[in-house]
């Protein structure tokens, strides 16, 4: 079944790859997945089966954008805990909180050089916690903001276990963004285990994105745009088995 999936998304990205420079879906940063989603008849979705058939998870790239691509992404336990993250730390942006910042198992990071995030693995508890430290004195914040190792696992078996990575060139003209599909990965070989070793050497970093509501009936409510797991483009031949597609 892997084989024929895997046959059936070459045959469809060679089609797509012969069609040049193709106008994207979708404005911002996520027009890229959009457009080759779209085009390859994936409908968006949030659920823990892989995109091409529930067996390939599929990540679009930009060939000279930032070198972070994301894995997947998921809300932190307690259920509602990204409300208290975006209120209690995050800087005002048009008079409404919001924050965005991106770190590491390794150290903490500076955000706005107040709060310093970090990711703390926990063997005992099985789980993975994100740490939060005040900048000016060195204290620990009182707040619980955790994943537990089973939620990550089920999403590495059903998301990640054989993964699409697509290059693509990107151009704009008249303010309008096109893409052309170059050139597409296989990426397998993750397990929990490796997964957890990239943590801890920081070739997988956590990105915490979380804004506000601007209009309509949710205007002011918290809304996470992807909080989740990202990893290092030149550390990906540490982190899975690679094969040209």
């Amino acid at each position: 079944m892997k084989n024929k999936v895997i046959d059936g998304f070459k045959r469809d990205f060679n089609l797509i790859k012969s069609k040049g420079w193709i106008e994207s879906h979708r404005a911002h940063d996520t027009g890229i997945g959009k457009t080759f989603e779209d085009l390859i008849g994936i409908v968006e979705n949030n659920n823990y089966l892989a995109d091409y058939h529930d067996i390939l998870e599929l990540k679009a790239s930009r060939n000279l954008s930032q070198s972070l691509v994301t894995l997947f992404t998921k809300a932190p336990k307690p259920r509602g805990v990204n409300k208290i993250i975006r209120e209690r730390f995050g800087q005002l942006d048009e008079g409404l909180k919001t924050i965005h910042t991106t770190f590491s198992a390794l150290k903490f990071n500076n955000f706005v050089n107040k709060y310093g995030f970090k990711i703390e693995i926990d063997e005992t508890k099985k789980r993975l916690y994100v740490l939060v430290k005040d900048l000016n004195t060195s204290k620990i914040e009182d707040i619980n903001i955790y994943y537990d190792f089973d939620d990550i696992k089920e999403i590495i078996e059903n998301k990640c276990k054989y993964i699409a990575y697509i290059k693509t060139q990107s151009k704009k003209e008249a303010g309008i963004e096109y893409f052309k599909f170059e050139e597409a990965l296989l990426l397998s070989g993750l397990t929990f285990d490796r997964f957890i070793e990239s943590l801890k050497k920081g070739y997988i970093v956590y990105d915490i994105r979380i804004g506000v509501y601007r209009s309509g009936s949710k205007k002011g409510m918290t809304h996470d745009h992807g909080s989740g797991f990202r990893f290092h483009k030149n550390r990906i031949d540490k982190i899975f088995d690679v094969e040209k597609m």
